[in-house]
């Protein structure tokens, strides 16, 4: 697969192997979370505002197939899109009786003549045994399937700040139950955690190349409306991260990863409406270009760091 930018992004790895321009159309079923309904914790973490990292595209009152039929219009138009992923993406989509998952996950597969197969955003302390055995049920030889796992980071530390209430040894645990089954995977990290050093946000990197998950999504801590972080912020006891540091940033992150790891995001966190700080991270084409021309000013790309530390 020839690839002009200085990372693997995941819609070249998907053109690859679908032939066509393939997007993700978010689905909410309705879920909760254990940090929300008090089972582990209440408010949810730090970041998290009230539609659960939803992208809004959806109204959760409709059906799974009727969400999916709007969307599906909406990005054959605007986008030209052939084929597309049913993306179970509000709060945690593992987090209910395995009855209920598999309705869900059936209808979504069955609900549109161009969905090419599932992914599934969840915790890692969301899964089980029995879970995962139901999802590895929808792979298939020409099909799509990914659990996307919110890692945020290898750090307890960094988990108890944000209050994620869980542990990076949770994590590490779902982790080797899903590649045992095969599963795909995308894990969800954030930069610019309260606390963190760029050697810390380095080593979560490096532990992510060393386990080699096929995905990584990047994210920059933001604040959201209504959500604890919003009032760290406007007590100021919390600061984003500048456009520019970001940038900077993400380009160390990735030379650390392994190059085989498909990059799902590197930006475009956060709904215009409910945006708080940093107000930059809208202008995501913007910060894009500022990555290919960082890399290039450079003469690195993905994985560059990654060989380095192999070598030593």
């Amino acid at each position: 697969m020839t690839n002009s930018k200085p990372y693997l992004p995941y819609s070249e790895v998907l053109k690859a192997k679908f032939g066509c321009k393939v997007y993700k159309v978010t689905l909410d079923a309705g879920f909760t979370c254990p940090n929300r309904d008090g089972s582990k914790g209440v408010g949810g973490c730090t970041f998290c505002d009230e539609t659960g990292s939803s992208s809004r595209a959806q109204n959760k009152k409709d059906s799974i197939t009727l969400q999916l039929h709007k969307n599906i219009e909406i990005m054959r138009k605007r986008f030209k899109a052939e084929k597309f992923i049913a993306y179970f993406q509000s709060y945690t989509n593992t987090y209910s009786r395995l009855e209920r998952l598999k309705r869900l996950y059936d209808e979504a597969m069955t609900a549109h003549p161009d969905i090419v197969g599932l992914s599934i955003s969840t915790r890692p302390d969301c899964v089980d045994e029995e879970k995962l055995d139901l999802i590895a049920s929808y792979r298939r030889p020409n099909g799509y399937l990914c659990l996307e796992y919110g890692m945020q980071t290898i750090h307890d530390e960094s988990l108890q700040r944000i209050n994620r209430c869980e542990t990076h040894a949770d994590f590490l645990t779902a982790f080797e139950l899903t590649r045992q089954r095969e599963i795909p995977m995308c894990v969800h990290v954030i930069l610019g955690l309260p606390g963190e050093t760029i050697d810390d946000m380095m080593a979560t990197a490096r532990k992510l190349s060393e386990l080699k998950p096929e995905g990584v999504k990047i994210h920059l801590l933001c604040a959201m409306k209504h959500t604890p972080l919003e009032q760290m912020f406007l007590r100021g006891e919390w600061e984003p991260l500048g456009q520019e540091t970001y940038v900077q940033l993400v380009c160390d992150f990735i030379e650390h990863l392994d190059p085989q790891i498909a990059i799902h995001r590197i930006t475009g966190n956060g709904h215009r409406e409910g945006l708080v700080a940093p107000r930059w991270l809208l202008k995501k084409h913007e910060v894009l270009n500022q990555v290919e021309l960082e890399f290039l000013k450079r003469g690195t790309r993905q994985g560059d760091g990654f060989k380095t530390a192999s070598l030593v």
